[in-house]
């Protein structure tokens, strides 16, 4: 049976019953969608939800065990796994979990089916991208990416509610070509940051600053992601040579890991860029924090987004953004006004707009400031933990 870290099951608090949520996630590694749960699970009133958690091994464990009355873990097997689902269900079954709530699409499949098995009241998926969104791949892997792009909807018909993160992600479940789901059955919840990730300490910005080898008269420029093909580094290392024959201090943090890292590093090699790019690997959160905060410019040049928590974070901390108009991100960014945004794909523009912000501090503070007063105005975190846990208690938020 999977390990699990216990508490009394039933827990009262204040002569109440709590409801008990499972959150089961895809992921126990550093990235956007995590925190976000992780997140949502603090801020959530202790007494009217008992948490429990099944995800994959990963650093993020002990973090969940942290919010979580019961942690379940899988090892390093795939949610997707038949005896899994089985043993996520009993589990579900055996801690009489009432609303499951799943985020990332292993977890959204195999969670899906557990929770139905299990006989859960409510089941929820936290939509936050475009899966099987067909990008750079060939031949065979293509075929399979845009046949799964046609049926992967299908295991959302058995789920009760589905959250999209933007109008871009609701808009994709409800039209793209394939399988589709009732309009109805999608709410748009944007999500935002806790207050306190807009504070970073200088001890953090120091050592980040050192790990990286920034100096003063360093121009620092960031792209927070997942190194997989889906994020675009590609393109970013593409536009450098061009941005720094007039910023030849520029430092580029790469900061993340994934599957991509050995060919953006060979690409680095081959023009000749290491001594502008830093390779940083997953930094924890006040780490990655102090990077946002070092630069005068952070990147994002994905090919596709629902709405990426790291220009959420850039511009809560007052950070201008040059990014690609893709997905959600027009839905955070104005361009021109509270960052720049260009055609995906285009390194060319990618570089002009990288320039012209890093070469005019003026211009960037503008945008960062623009960014944050749009954060502040437009992606509420109260509002965001109030409609979750509306549909937690009552099943019924308003789109928006």
């Amino acid at each position: 049976m999977l390990p699990s870290c216990m508490v009394p099951d039933g827990r009262l608090k204040n002569g109440a019953r709590q409801i008990r949520v499972a959150c089961i996630i895809g992921s126990a590694e550093v990235g956007g969608a995590e925190h976000l749960m992780l997140s949502v699970m603090r801020h959530l009133p202790a007494d009217e939800f008992e948490w429990s958690v099944i995800c994959p091994s990963g650093p993020l464990v002990a973090r969940y065990a942290q919010v979580a009355a019961r942690v379940g873990a899988v090892g390093r097997r795939s949610l997707l796994n038949p005896l899994v689902i089985m043993r996520m269900a009993v589990l579900l079954r055996r801690w009489r979990i009432e609303v499951v709530h799943t985020c990332l699409y292993d977890s959204d499949a195999g969670g899906i089916l557990a929770g139905r098995l299990s006989g859960a009241r409510r089941i929820i998926s936290h939509i936050v991208g475009h899966n099987f969104y067909v990008t750079e791949e060939r031949g065979w892997h293509r075929a399979r990416k845009r046949l799964w792009s046609w049926l992967y909807r299908g295991v959302y018909l058995l789920a009760d509610q589905l959250i999209a993160v933007s109008e871009a992600v609701r808009e994709d479940l409800v039209s793209r070509s394939g399988i589709t789901v009732s309009p109805r059955k999608v709410v748009v919840i944007r999500h935002s940051i806790a207050p306190e990730s807009a504070v970073v300490s200088a001890g953090h910005v120091e050592r980040v600053r050192r790990l990286c080898g920034v100096t003063d008269s360093s121009v620092v420029i960031a792209a927070v992601a997942s190194l997989i093909p889906l994020k675009g580094h590609r393109y970013l290392i593409e536009a450098l040579p061009a941005i720094t024959g007039s910023i030849p201090s520029l430092r580029c943090l790469i900061v993340g890991d994934g599957p991509s890292r050995p060919a953006i590093e060979q690409q680095v090699s081959r023009l000749g860029l290491a001594r502008h790019v830093v390779f940083t690997g997953v930094l924890d959160e006040e780490e990655k924090k102090a990077a946002i905060r070092l630069s005068r410019v952070v990147v994002l040049p994905s090919l596709s987004e629902g709405l990426p928590v790291a220009l959420l974070e850039a511009m809560a901390l007052g950070k201008p953004i040059v990014a690609t108009d893709v997905g959600g991100i027009r839905e955070l960014i104005d361009d021109q006004v509270s960052g720049v945004l260009v055609r995906p794909r285009n390194s060319d523009a990618l570089a002009s707009a990288i320039r012209s912000v890093a070469s005019d501090p003026a211009w960037a503070e503008q945008l960062g400031r623009a960014g944050r007063r749009r954060f502040e105005e437009t992606f509420s975190f109260s509002e965001m933990i109030d409609r979750l846990r509306a549909l937690y208690l009552t099943g019924q938020s308003r789109c928006g």
